[in-house]
């Protein structure tokens, strides 16, 4: 229906310009996106090349014409979160340009339910004409549609089977203990000679020894090994990888070694000779999260390289790092058969009867669940419980309702404010602002008169006190009409958005097909948990939704009244 009825837009524009012999022109944004920025790339110059063929396109047309041009360098086409892109959609909403020309719909992106997403629904909804040039499609013209979804499907499956195939390849080099890790832990360095082969760092390999040294031999714990490398002047891990890079140190040197940075390197296996993989996993497709894996699934390959710290040494620092976690309170759950888990929610999600924060366990078998905290502490709450799965779901379902809602609301609004009545009833409001500015600067004549007659002794000071109490009543009544008229104006403009933030933030995570801990930071502002898994669910913008939809309904009963 979207694609007849702007048809049927364009028909009713051309009447007019056929009478003038012009025909429209579209204000277009052209978009290039290159996936990774190389040497050999910007040889080649991809960007510009992909410029140069949308530009020599637009001279072959007379009906557009370049109004900016948007660029995203080594950004992946699997997500839609790039600079350019985002530029391009605020320049879109702003009216800036009504026309987006790609080289092909890859370029656009590689994610077939979002790319598919902004060609059937976005663009036609802003009435934005799109153009993807070597795909030969174009919105306005009819039976483009197969090609499209079929182009961006092959897209997709091409980002997929090619990210399948570099994990296999990586799984191969991993086993025959070749390093594909660019980035190496401190002390360690890729051999000038085969790029897949580790050795030590000749200015640092020393440092790491003498830490495991203090560390076993000493008996010292992490932060008195972090404050003895301070006092001898070492530089830190990060500031040092900057100055090995750059021969020089970053204006924001910051040469503090830290309790933490101590943990983590006495626990790595490299310094032992040993290479460590599959210790994280990612989402490519999603928001590009990151999670540590189960150490059942790390894959740890032994002698791939010649070890830094002697493997006695190592191994006598990891009998002690046991010894460490047992007695720690981070790690004594694990004695009691129970894990502390990733946890979206921290202290929103609480009891529904005693107002204590849910807590999330996992125990040995694997599952999940939130647990009462009053429950837990003896404080009398009964005991009740929610799996994370259950809630996650929840939790998405009424966040996607909430984000539906809005967006059907808007779109009602955004139509009832291109009708002619609408239209009037804008330039109305604004003829009442620009008139309240008027009596505003008749005011602040009359405020000056009023000085010059106190100051030549026309009136007294009493008389002065009571004008002037009584101009600033009506200053502030003014200023307080203009504020509400502005308000009421806005929600007739062609361009009404409700609020910028939440209309972000539903731009944002509106085609996220799962629960994300941003996601739940952008909208959830309190979980109510009560027995046999009621949840009640209260979000940050629950109050503005209800004001919308009551706007929205008021405005459509006023339409069909007229």
């Amino acid at each position: 229906m979207a694609r007849k009825s702007r048809k049927a837009d364009f028909v009713s524009a051309e009447k007019p310009v056929a009478e003038t012999e012009e025909k429209p022109v579209f204000r277009a944004g052209l978009y290039a996106r290159l996936s990774l920025e190389s040497d050999a790339n910007k040889e080649r110059g991809t960007i510009e090349n992909q410029m140069e063929l949308l530009k020599k396109f637009v001279d072959g047309t007379d009906d557009i014409v370049v109004e900016r041009e948007y660029m995203d360098v080594s950004k992946t086409g699997t997500n839609f979160e790039r600079e350019g892109f985002e530029e391009m959609m605020r320049d879109i909403r702003d009216g800036r340009i009504n026309c987006v020309i790609v080289k092909d719909l890859s370029r656009l992106g590689r994610n077939y339910v979002e790319a598919g997403n902004y060609v059937e629904r976005v663009f036609p909804f802003f009435e934005v004409r799109f153009i993807a040039v070597t795909d030969g499609y174009d919105s306005i013209r009819e039976g483009a549609d197969l090609s499209v979804c079929m182009s961006n499907i092959f897209n997709e499956f091409y980002s997929r089977d090619l990210a399948k195939k570099i994990r296999a390849s990586y799984r191969s080099n991993w086993k025959k203990g070749n390093n594909v890790c660019g980035n190496l832990a401190y002390g360690l360095m890729s051999d000038p000679m085969d790029r897949h082969h580790i050795i030590a760092d000749p200015d640092t390999a020393l440092v790491v020894v003498h830490i495991f040294k203090m560390f076993v031999d000493e008996k010292m714990g992490y932060a008195q090994i972090a404050k003895a490398l301070n006092d001898e002047g070492v530089i830190a891990p990060k500031a040092y990888k900057h100055f090995k890079k750059t021969k020089e140190l970053p204006k924001d040197y910051d040469a503090v070694w830290k309790g933490n940075t101590i943990s983590r390197m006495l626990s790595n296996p490299y310094y032992a000779g040993d290479s460590r993989h599959n210790h994280r996993g990612s989402d490519r497709f999603a928001e590009k999260k990151q999670w540590e894996e189960p150490e059942e699934n790390w894959i740890i390959v032994e002698d791939t390289h010649e070890p830094i710290v002697p493997r006695v040494l190592y191994l006598k620092a990891q009998e002690r790092l046991k010894e460490i976690h047992k007695n720690s309170p981070k790690y004594g759950k694990k004695n009691q058969g129970e894990l502390a888990c990733r946890n979206f929610y921290k202290k929103k999600a609480v009891c529904g009867d005693c107002g204590a924060t849910m807590y999330l366990i996992k125990s040995t078998s694997g599952v999940a669940d939130f647990v009462c905290g009053g429950h837990r502490t003896k404080k009398g709450c009964s005991r009740k419980s929610i799996s994370e799965n259950a809630l996650n779901d929840e939790v998405l379902r009424v966040i996607r309702i909430h984000m539906n809602v809005y967006v059907d609301s808007m779109e009602m609004l955004k139509r009832m404010n291109r009708k002619m009545e609408s239209i009037k009833k804008y330039d109305v409001l604004t003829k009442e602002v620009r008139n309240l500015h008027h009596e505003l600067d008749k005011l602040e004549a009359h405020r000056q008169q009023l000085y010059e007659d106190y100051a030549e002794r026309l009136i007294d000071a009493g008389q002065y006190e009571a004008f002037a109490e009584k101009d600033a009543a009506t200053e502030a009544e003014l200023r307080k009409r203009i504020s509400e008229v502005k308000e009421y104006q806005r929600k007739y403009d062609r361009n009404y958005c409700a609020s910028r933030d939440w209309e972000a933030a539903i731009n944002k995570y509106r085609n996220i097909r799962h629960l994300t801990k941003n996601m739940v930071d952008a909208f959830v502002e309190k979980i109510e948990i009560f027995s046999a898994g009621r949840v009640t669910i209260h979000l940050l913008y629950d109050d503005m939704l209800e004001e919308l939809v009551a706007y929205t309904k008021e405005r459509e009963v006023a339409e069909d009244g007229k």
